[in-house]
């Protein structure tokens, strides 16, 4: 009866002759699962198991063409366990084996903790049994809607016996990616190498799969991918027979990036992998200070015009930026770090690597008073500090509130669309500059 059971669970089993799979992943632990394969079918309807999916699958997400229909879906995500299968045999019979080898048979009519009862057959009795005195329990044969993986259950229409080529999509979580730019700094260019870093954790392995990132802020539901994913035209290029190391190809897609891997890639579960975004780059850059009004200290900043002419112009996904710097005995040390967000071409990235040692600055109200019930003023004082043995430049910046403008100031300055104020300050090495500026708010 066992082997009679387990024969016909292994033929609901969907073993598909041909399978191929394509992963796009989002940033918000979204991905787009989607698996080509063949099923040999009947005539009419018929009951497939099909298990080969994701435990993070959104069963309402589910796609499937290739001239068949679904009749009906079931997701079946109640696991087989020891628990799980005794709760599915209440009021059957059972035998339990105690470990001095003696033998009780009855009814089993509850199994939790740490305990189970049975009405023992011929007594009537209610037995209480500890778990821990039981050796093993015997069941007469196998529970029904027994599943080990997660698993659809389809009621499938064919309208002829035959090989069906069949296409299934759906959305998932559990997949994540992120990226790590690595950066060696010589104050002047940025060695810049791009790590993606992916993290399978959506309950399933991925042999030879087509890759795609998807860089920006994806809603759920996106009617138009959906359209594109139904229509069947391939998403990948055929890997090439060379042994080049893979790379990504970038190029612009929706309101979104999109890198797409040019060889197959696979994925354990549970398993975190490692490939290169773009080939490395030497980016010109600059070193600059600032400093923000009422801030703690004064910020040790790299930044670069992120175009192709200072070798740059690709579209940086949102991630970490790590920055190294060579000592005098060769030896790179780590000087910092920050994040960037999505940074499209021809913008700039500013990296905070973190506070000047030898740079001091502060700020105090020197001065407030109310001119009338409508307009108050108050004067600001900057102080500025290089304790180093080198000149210093450090730009200042003040935030102007959308009622506020200055109309005094010792040192010059310059003001951007946004109402934020920048004093660029150059300090000679062991000196201060201190000055002060007006402001004047209406209401």
């Amino acid at each position: 009866m066992k082997h009679c059971i387990l024969f016909i669970l292994i033929s609901l089993i969907l073993v598909p002759v041909f399978a191929e799979d394509w992963i796009t992943i989002y940033n918000d632990d979204l991905s787009l699962v989607r698996s080509r394969f063949e099923l040999n079918l009947e005539n009419g309807r018929q009951e497939y198991n099909f298990d080969d999916i994701t435990s993070r699958i959104k069963p309402e997400s589910v796609i499937v063409t290739g001239g068949i229909r679904v009749a009906e879906q079931n997701y079946e995500f109640d696991l087989a366990g020891k628990y799980q299968i005794m709760a599915k045999y209440l009021d059957r019979d059972v035998m339990v084996i105690m470990k001095d080898q003696s033998k009780l048979r009855g009814v089993l009519k509850f199994f939790e903790g740490g305990s189970l009862g049975i009405i023992e057959t011929g007594t009537e009795r209610l037995l209480v049994i500890s778990d821990a005195e039981t050796q093993w329990v015997q069941l007469a044969e196998l529970p029904s809607n027994f599943y080990t993986k997660p698993t659809l259950h389809w009621s499938l229409i064919a309208p002829k016996k035959g090989v069906y080529p069949v296409q299934m999509t759906y959305l998932s979580g559990g997949f994540s990616w992120d990226v790590t730019y690595n950066t060696v700094w010589d104050e002047k260019t940025l060695l810049l190498n791009s790590w993606v870093t992916i993290n399978n954790r959506s309950g399933r392995a991925f042999n030879a799969v087509n890759l795609k990132l998807i860089a920006g802020d994806v809603n759920q539901v996106q009617d138009n991918y959906y359209k594109g994913v139904a229509g069947g035209e391939r998403m990948y290029n055929e890997m090439s027979d060379s042994m080049s190391a893979p790379s990504f190809e970038e190029k612009a897609f929706h309101d979104f990036h999109m890198y797409t891997l040019d060889q197959k890639v696979s994925f354990a579960n549970n398993q975190t992998k490692q490939l290169e975004l773009y080939p490395p780059m030497n980016v010109k850059a600059r070193a600059e200070y600032e400093y923000s009004t009422y801030s703690a200290g004064v910020r040790s900043m790299i930044k670069f015009k992120n175009t192709a002419e200072n070798g740059a112009g690709k579209a940086m996904p949102k991630g970490t930026i790590k920055v190294y710097k060579q000592d005098t005995d060769a030896n790179l040390e780590f000087i910092g770090e920050d994040s960037i967000k999505h940074t499209s071409k021809n913008e700039e990235v500013a990296i905070n690597t973190g506070t000047a040692f030898d740079l001091v600055a502060s700020t105090r109200v020197k001065e407030q008073k109310q001119v009338s019930t409508r307009v108050s003023e108050r004067v600001l004082q900057v102080t500025c500090k290089n304790n180093s043995d080198t000149v210093k430049t450090i730009n200042v910046t003040h935030q102007l509130a959308t009622s506020t403008r200055i109309i005094e100031s010792e040192q010059k300055y310059t003001k951007d669309a946004n109402d934020k104020v920048t004093f660029t300050l150059e300090i000679a090495p062991n000196k201060e500059i201190i000055y002060s500026f007006k402001e004047r708010s209406e209401y």
